[in-house]
């Protein structure tokens, strides 16, 4: 229990920092903090896929995490923002055509590892993309996006746990994740619409000018409920994708590099999908 609580506050100041970093310093922290959970994240699903499958290229996926984010940033900086998410599509259009070709021609390599390649090039890195976008909203958008995408993933899974501990009852998803419960997933919806509305309170206030909308107070709260609603749903969705693959990989964690809460993918497995409604909702609002 010690050294989870250490591990936890260790994850806590990395999120705060980045967060901080990222809205006084330079937006190039958040870029550096995705680039490296999505690296890492990859290489954690490459491991657990070759445990049962046919093993990934390693250095196919991480090749295609730099590349596409390259891709991403110049088509953002030069061609337009929105366009960045893409670019990354079309890095790994070019990786899958590369990786196939490779493998059918490789003596040592056949089409199933090719495939696990690819699974591992969308989970997590393509979906990662997305969450990289949120960084390159307008100032404001980009501010309220970065918060949400830290705080309500987070608020979900501690009232998940909290509300599932205390409460028990029917089970959830008991084939993929024993231990969810039904109550569980709705004191993690209550905790994730909590976390939207203490970055509504940050923007309607406009402290760390984080205003979302200059006016209109009734359509902010309208929204924020929403965007709190459907990352928390989606946060707890990513989190039984991930236990599902664990499942069938025949693995317990994605890793052990944070002592006590398992891998990078395991930290983040609901963080990501967060994102990726968080940055389609949020596109939709700037249109």
């Amino acid at each position: 229990m010690k050294t989870r609580s250490i591990t936890a506050i260790f994850i806590a100041l990395v999120y705060v920092g980045t967060v901080l970093l990222s809205i006084y310093v330079n937006d190039i922290f958040f870029d550096v903090f995705v680039l490296m959970i999505a690296v890492g994240g990859s290489l954690e699903v490459c491991r657990a896929i070759g445990k049962r499958y046919s093993q990934p290229i390693d250095l196919i996926v991480v090749l295609y995490a730099f590349l596409g984010y390259i891709a991403f940033y110049f088509i953002e900086k030069y061609a337009g923002e929105g366009l960045g998410v893409a670019g990354y599509f079309g890095v790994l259009a070019l990786m899958v055509a590369i990786c196939f070709i490779y493998c059918g021609a490789s003596k040592h390599k056949t089409i199933r590892n090719a495939t696990s390649t690819l699974l591992a090039m969308i989970y997590p890195v393509t979906i990662l993309s997305y969450m990289l976008g949120l960084n390159y909203f307008y100032t404001s958008y980009r501010i309220s996006a970065i918060l949400l995408v830290f705080i309500v993933p987070c608020l979900t899974d501690t009232f998940a746990y909290l509300v599932g501990s205390l409460l028990k009852g029917p089970k959830l998803c008991p084939k993929i994740s024993p231990k969810k419960t039904v109550s569980g997933a709705i004191g993690g919806i209550i905790g994730g619409v909590g976390g939207a509305m203490i970055v509504y309170a940050l923007a309607k206030f406009e402290l760390l000018n984080a205003s979302l909308f200059a006016s209109g107070t009734v359509k902010n709260v309208i929204h924020f409920l929403m965007l709190g609603f459907f990352a928390s749903v989606f946060d707890q969705i990513g989190d039984l994708i991930a236990s599902y693959l664990k499942r069938r990989c025949g693995i317990k964690d994605y890793g052990n590099i944070l002592p006590g809460h398992g891998g990078v993918l395991d930290r983040i497995d609901g963080m990501m999908m967060s994102a990726v409604i968080i940055y389609i909702y949020m596109s939709f609002l700037m249109v």
